[in-house]
């Protein structure tokens, strides 16, 4: 278990001081971060490589006691496939549900130049190496992968990303992305209507996006904030499930990306998101009108301590008690006080939400 912990400036107009816990050290990019019960989390992240590599995998770390202490990873794939870009939920049964992108499947290293990735996606499998599989057991144990089928076919490559999220009739909701040849990215949204045992009726969120990050409101809306490309977040609604999206409109700064969504417990909705701007780390913004509105005078700055761009990827659970939890991982080290848990870290900010609004 990892009990390390400190206190982290954050600024909304003030300020204050929050708790920050470590969850793993010298691994951790790309959290996912689920809500397994009234006080117990689980996420996924990138382990056993840097942010590209093929020796890299992915593991579950889970925590019963709000994020304060976290268990040993488990990987969940065997390494050498460079296995990256999860997405995770929980369905109705408590199944845990992870999904991914081996890269490996898509690599052509005749393309590769000056040790960069050149990723093509002909290989002839289905979505181009995108895999899922359950634990039945809260994290402890897998099953035997499945390939995630896409009935996209002009994409060359598909990656999955983020919360899988549930419909108030069970209906599961995930987002995944690829490279159409020769054009920009498409951003869609897979469903499931089985706990996750099969994926498709995939509709297309929008051209020229790629992660992208859905909430359900207490409406019933639905509201996406999906990565541009130019590296800023754009907001849209949808109420009728995701089939038809209202006006998307730019919220963040280039360099403010990804993003995450949580919905509040007065209905509010708080948008985490990392931060490649100086200060770097995480920001957030409330919307009180359901993403229509910011409030930009308001800018919360959850981390502002990273050493460098390589950090982010904020994935935001609000727990039984009301406290928000808010995962995040470092590359290239966060300074001052938290240089002990490595230039490679995943971290959890727990707070309040009367610290924020």
């Amino acid at each position: 278990m990892s009990f390390y912990t400190c206190e982290s400036d954050f600024i909304v107009g003030k300020v204050g001081k929050m708790r920050r816990y470590l969850v793993c050290s010298m691994e951790g990019y790309f959290p996912v971060l689920v809500r397994t019960g009234e006080n117990s989390l689980a996420v996924i992240f990138r382990t056993g490589g840097p942010h590209i590599g093929l020796s890299a995998t992915l593991a579950v770390a889970r925590s019963d006691d709000g994020g304060r202490s976290w268990g040993d990873p488990v990987e969940i794939t065997p390494r050498w496939s460079d296995a990256r870009n999860p997405a995770f939920g929980v369905n109705g049964e408590g199944r845990l549900i992870a999904a991914y992108w081996k890269a490996k499947n898509s690599y052509d290293p005749e393309k590769a130049k000056n040790g960069a990735a050149r990723f093509e996606g002909d290989t002839g499998l289905p979505s181009a190496g995108c895999f899922y599989q359950f634990s039945r057991d809260g994290g402890r144990t897998w099953d035997g992968e499945r390939p995630l089928v896409l009935d996209a076919p002009e994409l060359s490559l598909c990656c999955p990303y983020g919360r899988i999220v549930a419909d108030k009739d069970g209906t599961l909701y995930m987002n995944v992305y690829g490279a159409v040849k020769g054009g920009a990215d498409r951003s869609y949204i897979l469903r499931s209507r089985n706990g996750g045992d099969s994926w498709g009726d995939a509709t297309l969120f929008g051209e020229g996006y790629n992660e992208t990050a859905f909430c359900f409101l207490r409406d019933g809306s639905m509201v996406a904030a999906a990565r541009d490309i130019d590296g800023a977040v754009q907001i849209a609604k949808s109420t009728d499930r995701g089939r038809s999206w209202g006006e998307i409109k730019r919220v963040t700064r280039a360099g403010e990306h990804p993003a995450d969504l949580c919905e509040l417990s007065g209905g509010e909705l708080l948008m985490t998101y990392g931060r490649r701007i100086r200060p770097m780390g995480c920001g957030g913004l409330v919307s009180r009108d359901g993403g229509e509105t910011w409030d930009y005078l308001r800018e919360i700055i959850l981390a502002g301590d990273g050493g460098g761009g390589d950090l982010g990827y904020p994935s935001t659970v609000r727990l039984g008690d009301g406290s928000l939890n808010t995962a995040l991982y470092y590359a290239n080290g966060s300074e001052p006080e938290h240089a002990c848990w490595g230039a490679v870290s995943c971290q959890m900010i727990k707070y309040e939400e009367r610290d924020i609004l």
